[in-house]
């Protein structure tokens, strides 16, 4: 590395800022009890123990100090260079091309300030698989993606240069041209406020208000005053506790609705030549992109609630990237109309075919999901009925759900395969359906319990490049479907087909 003939940048002063913020943060709770709630300076330990914390924070200060100001990164045409570390400096570099997505991330502070967090993507599957500039300017940022895809844009000019055949002809490499820049979805204000109140989050308010309840209680003595809202449940009328209720429920739908806004507010699906952008947010405002190579499968997810009114998600499992750690970060349609779903999903990844109609699974699979053994409801009610007899018939609702959701799971639970791909549908109360091509599969696994054998049934495990999230499965299908299946797989000619990503 040749520092005098690169342009070194620094992270801004703001960013040392957020640094320390983000620290006296995570020492708030300690600082509150030990400095305000309870100074205690006359014992011996309580000494010891505030001089210690102190200490520890004045490190940390150090620490963040030292990693701001001895962090510098530069680019040239081909490669990106970092010096990082708190006390030994430590200097990286990687290849552009390694580089396959950006992602920016601009938290409320971060926005506060002026700044943005990008994240660059390697799709690697090790420690160094990405690295973070958390903090740089929005010009900066701007910047560093012109220059990435500048990168790019000069690896698929030389993958398409003329070529000369045998015989003299020359010939160019064909390649698929996808539109820039082209807007495939924005969330409506209707459709956040309708999946905001078809979602669980109605019931959020009672576990949030319990541990604020139980975290105050901590401090402060709240015995009489839950004496006092008892007395008053007990006189009061059924009208009152109906409205108070309603009122909780209506407080819970309008926190929830605030959340959701704030979560998913400016919603934008885009597609930028090879790859997909999503962009949300309106306090903490994130963006992600996906390359197209990098797909392997489109997951749809349909919630209990939500299937009433037709209401479904749509995320991608895409190879190498970083949504094994985040669920959530490749959810490319939150909560669409499954038509309009669809619309998106045949128009701008036309790579996965549907199947028109799916098959079901044979009688024999309902009667070996209902002979298996629910070894939580058998534990639950051996409970019960040993400590709380008196509450034994709620027992009935329990197997009630544990039965139903067996059936509903056969009727649910389907499975096709179109030409090269591979769709299956699973789930009881919530419902996905994940469909893939033979070229991204990276393995089928058949497996068979004794009880199986004996009703001619397996399980299929099928796994995607795509990470832990990637692994899908189908219970109780017949044996020569899934022997099917390996066959089908087993027949996969590489040398005719190309393996994406």
């Amino acid at each position: 590395m040749t520092e005098a003939s690169l342009t070194w940048n620094r992270l801004p002063t703001r960013v040392l800022v957020l640094r320390i913020v983000d620290m006296l943060k995570s020492f708030a709770i300690p600082i509150v009890i030990l400095f305000v709630l309870n100074n205690d300076w006359e014992t011996t330990f309580g000494i010891i123990l505030r001089v210690a914390v102190l200490l520890f924070i004045g490190f940390d200060l150090l620490q963040k100090f030292f990693g701001w100001r001895n962090f510098r990164y530069a680019l040239d045409e081909k490669t990106m260079y970092v010096i990082e570390g708190n006390w030994m400096k430590q200097e990286k570099s990687l290849p552009l091309y390694k580089i396959q997505s950006v992602h920016s991330n601009s938290p409320f502070f971060y926005r506060l300030l002026g700044v943005v967090e990008l994240t660059f993507d390697t799709n690697a599957n090790s420690d160094d698989a990405s690295f973070k500039l958390a903090g740089v300017f929005p010009g900066e940022a701007k910047r560093l993606e012109d220059v990435l895809d500048q990168s790019r844009r000069r690896r698929l000019e030389a993958s398409t240069e003329p070529s000369e055949s045998e015989d003299g002809v020359t010939e160019k490499t064909s390649t698929i041209e996808k539109p820039p820049g082209v807007r495939l979805y924005t969330l409506s204000t209707r459709e956040i406020l309708i999946a905001s109140l078809t979602s669980l989050s109605v019931f959020a308010i009672f576990p949030v208000a319990s541990t604020i309840i139980t975290y105050i209680d901590d401090f402060i003595n709240l015995d009489g005053t839950f004496d006092q809202i008892g007395d008053w449940v007990i006189s009061a009328s059924v009208i009152a506790i109906g409205v108070l209720i309603l009122s909780i429920l209506l407080l819970s739908v309008v926190i929830g609705t605030v959340i959701n806004f704030l979560k998913y507010g400016n919603f934008v699906l885009e597609r930028r030549g090879d790859r997909i952008r999503v962009e949300k947010g309106l306090l903490n405002r994130s963006a992600k992109e996906i390359p197209y190579e990098k797909i392997q499968a489109i997951r749809i997810k349909e919630t209990f609630i939500r299937r009433w009114f037709n209401i479904i998600g749509v995320e991608l499992v895409a190879a190498g990237t970083m949504d094994e750690l985040k669920d959530e970060s490749s959810t490319i349609l939150p909560f669409v109309k499954r038509d309009k779903a669809m619309a998106v999903l045949n128009e701008h990844f036309s790579q996965f075919a549907w199947a028109d109609t799916l098959h079901r699974l044979p009688k024999r699979s309902l009667v070996i999901k209902l002979m298996r053994i629910s070894w939580f409801g058998v534990i639950v009610t051996g409970i019960v009925i040993y400590f709380f007899r008196e509450y034994a018939w709620w027992l009935l609702l329990l197997w009630a759900l544990i039965v139903g959701g067996r059936v509903l799971s056969y009727y649910t639970n389907r499975y096709a395969r179109n030409g090269t791909f591979i769709q299956l549908r699973t789930g009881a109360f919530n419902v996905r359906s994940f469909v893939t091509d033979k070229p991204r599969i990276e393995q089928i696994h058949v497996t068979q319990s004794w009880l199986q054998r004996r009703f001619g049934l397996c399980n299929v495990v099928l796994s995607t490049r795509g990470g832990l999230l990637s692994i899908e499965s189908i219970e109780d299908i017949p044996k020569r479907e899934a022997d099917a299946m390996l066959d089908w797989f087993s027949r996969y000619n590489v040398e005719n087909m190309k393996t994406p990503g």
